[in-house]
This record gives C-alpha cells, sequence and structure tokens, in this order.
C-alpha cells in the first residue's frame, strides 16, 4: 500500500489579479487627485464594477470622495459608446 502526504503551506498564495486591481484603484485615484488639484472639478461620477468601486472608495481620500455626485456599479468596459451614454443619462 502506497500512501501519499500532501504538504500544505502556512503561507496562503499571493493573489496577483487582486493586488493588480488595488494597483490600479489607488493609480486612478491619484490621478483623480492630481486632475482635481489643477482644475475646479464640482461634481465627480464614477463607473465601476461592484468590486473595484469598493476598492477605489477605500483608497479615496475624504477631500475627493466629497465631490462624488453619483456611482453606478456596472461593468461598462466593453460596451460601445452609445451604449455608455444610455447607462448615464438614462435614456
Amino acid at each position: 500500500m502506497v500512501t501519499t502526504a500532501s504538504q500544505r503551506s502556512a503561507i496562503e498564495q499571493t493573489d496577483w489579479h487582486d493586488l493588480a486591481e488595488v494597483q490600479f484603484a489607488k493609480d486612478a485615484v491619484s490621478a483623480l487627485e492630481e486632475v482635481c488639484s489643477h482644475r475646479q472639478v464640482e461634481g465627480i461620477v464614477i463607473v465601476a464594477p461592484p468590486r473595484m468601486l469598493a476598492t477605489i472608495r477605500q483608497a479615496m481620500p475624504d477631500a475627493i470622495a466629497k465631490r462624488i455626485i453619483a456611482e453606478i456599479d456596472k461593468d461598462l468596459t466593453k460596451i460601445p459608446v452609445y451604449e455608455i451614454e444610455r447607462h448615464l443619462t438614462g435614456g
């Protein structure tokens, strides 16, 4: 009888996709901060998939967060521009 022992690491595997999403959110917020520091931005609408929206919220400082007038939790990355316009205008 042959038995095989499986070894499990006590250290979790790094989820590179999750880390990339967090970095993307930080970069997006940083770019938004840059725009807001050079222009008079009165309102911001953020459109992102629900999980990314949560990640963006965590990375966003209060000075930017207070300018948010709407959040749309949809993934519009593969949708044509006319469809995006329809989502944003409610048409």
